[in-house]
């Protein structure tokens, strides 16, 4: 979401600059302020570095010259963000639909449902095949960093001696690096836990995967 932010304040950035009328009232500082700078395209960052030496009408003119490029590459990556934003929605939806649902194990339903079964099929239902334990799902997608996790990224967790992944989950939120997220409990049934203050999955925690996206 923080992105998604950030990416909204550039595209507000860049208008504004189309509608200036005078480089006197434009003030250089506005370009490197932050991230803003940080979401320009890689391949203008020597542009910037050498616009950053000139004068202020040599730098509305760059700008005024790659706007358009800009705003399109910038456009296409929030588009990208929000179908991805959308579609984890909709899995972490499935996987909420089965809260309250008893631990089984080996169970797929409502009946009863163990943790991998909880993951393949709250994927399934939006159109994406996945293994059905929890090791072969954690061979799957990016490894990501735990203070990187995002919705809808896979939490595993070595909760045998075989020191192995042996339990998995969906990230629901990660706020300041607070990670919540919901599973298969085999005390519990279905339900959504906090990495942070319950002592037995933080202790277990293996790593986190990006399976889309």
């Amino acid at each position: 979401m923080k992105k998604i932010f950030f990416i909204f304040i550039s595209l507000l950035f860049i208008n504004l600059l189309q509608a200036q009328n005078s480089v006197n009232n434009f003030d250089i500082a506005d370009l490197y302020d932050g991230e803003v700078e940080t979401l320009l395209n890689k391949s203008y960052k020597d542009s910037l570095q050498k616009a950053k030496k000139a004068n202020k009408k040599d730098v509305f003119a760059f700008f005024k010259k790659n706007k358009k490029e800009l705003k399109k590459i910038e456009f296409d990556n929030l588009i990208e963000d929000i179908d991805l934003f959308l579609v984890n929605n909709k899995i972490i939806d499935s996987a909420k639909s089965y809260l309250g649902t008893p631990y089984r194990y080996g169970g797929m339903s409502m009946n009863g449902i163990d943790c991998s079964a909880l993951i393949l099929n709250a994927f399934q239902k939006n159109n994406y095949e996945l293994p059905r334990t929890s090791f072969a799902q954690s061979k799957l997608g990016k490894k990501i960093k735990k203070n990187k996790a995002d919705i809808g990224d896979l939490i595993f967790f070595k909760t045998t001696r075989r020191n192995i992944v042996s339990h998995v989950g969906i990230v629901v939120e990660n706020r300041n690096g607070s990670i919540m997220f919901i599973h298969a409990s085999s005390s519990r049934g279905v339900t959504i836990s906090s990495l942070d203050s319950e002592t037995y999955f933080k202790k277990r925690f293996a790593k986190i995967k990006r399976i889309i996206g």
